[in-house]
C-alpha cells in the first residue's frame, strides 16, 4: 500500500524493519517517526518530510492510510493541522507531493546544528551501502545477533542496527523498551548475542549493577555521546567486555567505528566515508564526505523552503559536522567536543570540553557539564553543572581548577544537580540547562 511518500510512527522494531524494508523494494520515500513523540511534533516532522502516506502498526499488523488533511509548517517552525487556518494560508486540500526531488530514502527528523527542527532524507542507495560498509567494520557474519537499546526511529538503532544486521544476514534484538542490566544480561545469554548496541549512560548503569552472563558478547559499541575514561575504566573492571566506540550522524549515517578499544578514539572511518579536519591534524572542524547519492534536508524555521523550491542536497563535498576533533597519523579520529562547544568570555576563548576535562577530575565529580551563560551587562560567563559522588567543598573545587585552568576559564558559578539531564541516547541537553537558567530553576 506504500506509494507517494510515507511516514510511520510504528511502535515495535519489527513494524520499522517490515515498513523500512518495504519503502526500500518500493523505492519510497519513508520518515521514520518518534511513536513518543507530542502530537504536534509528530505533524511538523510530516509536515516537513511532505508526507501523503501514514503508517501505523500495533504489534500485529500495519495499516496504511492517507493523510486527508495538508498539515505544515510555518516559517517559525508552528504546525497549523485545522481545515479553517490551512483555507485561510491558501491550502484547501493535501499537500502535492514535489516531484523531482531526488531519489527516495530514509527520513529521520531532528532538531538540526541551527535549533530549528529538520528532517533529512537519505536516499536508499546509500542508506543500504553504508550499512554493508558498517557491516563490514563489525565483521558480522550470517546468523550473528545484534543487540541495541535504542529505540528505532534512531539513527543509531534504526541503520547501524536494524538495516546493518539485515544486509549482512543477522538477527536483530530489540532491547529498547526495558533495557535494564537484567534484560540485557537475559538477551545476550538467551540470543547468544555477538554485537551489543548502547549508550554511555547504560553502559554507566551496566558497570554499577553488573552483567552476569555465562555468553559473552565479541565487542560492545557506545555511540550518542563520548564514553568517560572512569566509565570506561569502570566497565573494564565490572564488566570485562570489549568495547569500542561509534561516531555518526543522522545526515550521513555510520562513519567511524573504534573495534580496538583505544580510550578517547572514535575509530577509522567506515568504506565509502572520508573524515578530514580543518585545520589539519587538528583540533579542527571535522568534515565528512560520503559515496553516493547526497542527503536532502527539509528545513523548518528561517531555512524552510519557499513554496515550490525543492529541499536542499547536503552536498557531495567535504560537509561539517559541527564537532572538533583531531586525526591521528595512522587514520583513527578523535572528538574534542562540538564547534557550538567554544565559548567566548571577554573575548578569549573557552573550550567547554577542556573545562568539563578538569572538572571530572576532581574527585567528587561525578559527571559535569559546561554551558555559556549571559552574565553581567552583555557579557557570557561559565557556568558548570556537576553531578557528585560526595559533599561538594566548593572552596577546594576552585582552587584544583584555578591549579589548572586559566582564569578566565574557571566557572564564575557551579551548580550541583542531582541528575544532568540527557535524552534516551543519553545525550547531554545543554538547552535544558539554559532554559533552567533563565527561568530561575538553578541556583
Amino acid at each position: 500500500g506504500l506509494t507517494g511518500r510515507a511516514a510511520t510512527v510504528a511502535r515495535c522494531a519489527a513494524d520499522v524493519a517490515v515498513t523500512v524494508v518495504a519503502a526500500t523494494i518500493a523505492d519510497v520515500p519513508l520518515l521514520v517517526g518518534d511513536a513518543r513523540a507530542a502530537d504536534d511534533e509528530r505533524d511538523r516532522a510530516r509536515s516537513l518530510f511532505r508526507a501523503d502516506r501514514l503508517v501505523t502498526g500495533d504489534g500485529d499488523r500495519l495499516t496504511v492510510e492517507g493523510l486527508t488533511v495538508a498539515e505544515f509548517a510555518g516559517l517559525d517552525g508552528s504546525v497549523a493541522g485545522d481545515a479553517d487556518r490551512l483555507a485561510d494560508a491558501g491550502h484547501d486540500g493535501p499537500p502535492e507531493v514535489p516531484a523531482g526531488d531526488g531519489p527516495a530514502g530514509l527520513g529521520l527528523s531532528t532538531s538540526g546544528s541551527e535549533g530549528w527542527p529538520k528532517c533529512v532524507e537519505r536516499p536508499w542507495p546509500a542508506v543500504t551501502a553504508n550499512a554493508r560498509a558498517f557491516a563490514a567494520a563489525l565483521e558480522l557474519a550470517p546468523g550473528e545477533v545484534v543487540a541495541c537499546t535504542t529505540p528505532p526511529h534512531h539513527s543509531y538503532a534504526l541503520c547501524g542496527g536494524i538495516v546493518t544486521t539485515l544486509v549482512a544476514g543477522g538477527t536483530y534484538v530489540a532491547l529498547d523498551q526495558r533495557p535494564g542490566p537484567r534484560t540485557v544480561a537475559d538477551a545476550v545469554d538467551g540470543h547468544r548475542v555477538a554485537v551489543l548496541l548502547s549508550v554511555p549512560l547504560l553502559y554507566r548503569w551496566f558497570s554499577t549493577a553488573g552483567l552476569a552472563t555465562r555468553h559473552r558478547p565479541r565487542l560492545c559499541v557506545s555511540a550518542g555521546a563520548p564514553l568517560p575514561p572512569e566509565d570506561r575504566r569502570r566497565w573494564a573492571e565490572a564488566v570485562g567486555w570489549r568495547i569500542g566506540e561509534h561516531y555518526g550522524t543522522s545526515e550521513h549515517g555510520m562513519l567511524t567505528l573504534d573495534t580496538e578499544s583505544v580510550a578517547g578514539s572514535v575509530g577509522r572511518p567506515v568504506a565509502g566515508v572520508t573524515l578530514t579536519v580543518d585545520p589539519a591534524p587538528g583540533p579542527g572542524d571535522v568534515l565528512v564526505s560520503c559515496a553516493g547519492p547526497p542527503t536532502r534536508v527539509h528545513h523548518a524555521g528561517p531555512l524552510a523552503d519557499r513554496a515550490g523550491d525543492a529541499p536542499q542536497p547536503a552536498g557531495h563535498g567535504p560537509q561539517p559536522t559541527g564537532d572538533v576533533g583531531r586525526l591521528d597519523a595512522d587514520g583513527p579520529l578523535h572528538l574534542l567536543g562540538r564547534r557550538g562547544g567554544t565559548l567566548n568570555v571577554a573575548g578569549n576563548k573557552v573550550p567547554a570540553a577542556e573545562v568539563e576535562d578538569a572538572l571530572r577530575a576532581f574527585p567528587a565529580v561525578r559527571d559535569c557539564a559546561v554551558v555559556g551563560a549571559p552574565g553581567p551587562g552583555s557579557a557570557q560567563e561559565v557556568v558548570a553543572f556537576v553531578e557528585t559522588a560526595r559533599e561538594l567543598d566548593h572552596r577546594a573545587l576552585y582552587a584544583f581548577l584555578h591549579g589548572r585552568l586559566a582564569a578566565y576559564k574557571v566557572p564564575a558559578r557551579v551548580v550541583v544537580v542531582d541528575r544532568l539531564p540527557r535524552n534516551v541516547n543519553g545525550k547531554l541537553l545543554r538547552s535544558e540547562l539554559l532554559r533552567g537558567l533563565a527561568a530561575g530553576t538553578w541556583r
